[in-house]
């Protein structure tokens, strides 16, 4: 069976006129560039991939099965403007929550870095610490070695 571009252009143009989705939020719901959008939209792509239609029209709420003629039953169809809203709002909230997820593993990630850092931190500084110590002896025992030489000589 094949689908006139026209039939499926103008399909695309009247689910965002329904929903009242601009070519950048169908862009934005569908992961295609806004510019692919507008050409298919207004004509300039004569003969759009499947796929890249298809990811269109779903986002937009839109039924593939419509485009072939498949007549849908009655008990199953949905007023579209409360479908395009709904799924504007899953995908809100489905993005919500992957950045959120993203968040948690970043900052789980910088507290086990920020752990990792102190700890070399507090390694490093026992070093020297020690070092330290070590060169403030030797010091002192060279000053008091010197200390005993200059009584001696007074003597």
């Amino acid at each position: 069976m094949e689908i006139g571009y026209d039939k499926v252009r103008e399909y695309i143009v009247a689910l965002m006129k329904a929903g009242s989705f601009t070519y950048e939020d169908a862009a934005n719901l569908s992961g295609i560039p806004i510019q692919t959008v507008r050409n298919i939209t207004t004509g300039k792509t004569p003969d759009p991939k499947f796929g890249t239609v298809a990811k269109i029209i779903i986002s937009l709420g839109g039924d593939l099965n419509e485009i072939i003629g498949y007549e849908k039953k009655k008990e199953i169809e949905v007023n579209s403007t409360v479908s395009l809203k709904e799924t504007y709002e899953m995908r809100i909230a489905d993005l919500i929550k992957s950045y959120e997820e993203r968040i948690e593993d970043v900052k789980a990630f910088c507290d086990v870095r920020v752990a990792d850092v102190k700890k070399l931190y507090e390694e490093r500084f026992a070093d020297l610490k020690k070092l330290y110590e070590e060169r403030l002896a030797d010091l002192k025992k060279l000053y008091e070695e010197r200390l005993a030489e200059l009584r001696e000589a007074q003597k």
